[in-house]
């Protein structure tokens, strides 16, 4: 759903903001950074960058102005001790500036705005996911199902298969307020793709085939028309 980053040179304050971004929302990929420099070399595309001004070396308007060249998209937010910063940073575009010591409930505020940006209409929510062969970025349309097999998680998706060491329970929920559901105890399907609903199976609309477990039929027929009715506006 989420990438962030957290730069600043003093370790308490990447800490705090770290904890804070992942009590938010657990899973969000946080990645933090002691100065500019180690930034820009490691740079990934990130939805927000919580950015200390005053740092040593590469400070943190230069390091704004080198993300901007590269990228457009990114929410920058300034962490400074001093308001007098702020007007130093106008050409970066930054999304907010919060004061030190930095505040939980300004935190959490600035990181729902971020947020309902990204779910704007039109926009393509994407995930990351950790993998067996490292960090995977996907667009939910993209995924057609989850499946629990051999004690790993496989992501089934329109260009592959990934796997990863996770639970299904735990995947299952994740991914519920994107459409998935669990006909099945193995399995959680993006109901998007879903094309008809037979006896005990369910068929995609890319051919594929995943059961329907007789004691989940019912229900899981139900969560399925009142996903459908709330994508055409309506009610169940």
């Amino acid at each position: 759903m989420f990438r962030a980053a957290v730069c600043d040179d003093d370790p308490c304050v990447r800490e705090e903001v770290s904890r804070i971004i992942k009590e938010w929302k657990p899973e969000v990929w946080v990645d933090c950074f002691e100065s500019g420099e180690s930034l820009t070399e490691e740079y990934a595309h990130y939805h927000a960058v919580f950015l200390d001004i005053d740092m040593e070396g590469m400070n943190g308007i230069e390091t704004g102005k080198w993300i901007r060249g590269r990228d457009k998209e990114t929410k920058i937010v300034y962490l400074t001790a001093y308001q007098d910063y702020v007007s130093g940073a106008f050409g970066v575009h930054a999304f907010q500036y919060l004061l030190k010591p930095v505040k939980e409930t300004e935190i959490r505020k600035v990181l729902e705005e971020i947020f309902s940006y990204m779910h704007t209409p039109g926009e393509k929510p994407m995930l990351d996911f950790q993998t067996v062969n490292g960090l995977l970025c996907l667009p939910t349309e993209e995924i057609y199902y989850f499946e629990y097999v051999n004690r790993r998680v496989e992501i089934v998706t329109s260009d592959g298969v990934y796997a990863m060491t996770e639970k299904i329970g735990k995947v299952a929920k994740r991914m519920e307020s994107y459409g998935f559901s669990m006909p099945h105890q193995s399995f959680a399907v993006n109901m998007q793709h879903v094309r008809n609903v037979l006896s005990g199976r369910i068929l995609l609309d890319n051919g594929m085939e995943i059961p329907l477990a007789q004691k989940r039929q019912k229900a899981w027929k139900q969560e399925l028309i009142a996903y459908l009715s709330e994508r055409m506006g309506g009610t169940p």
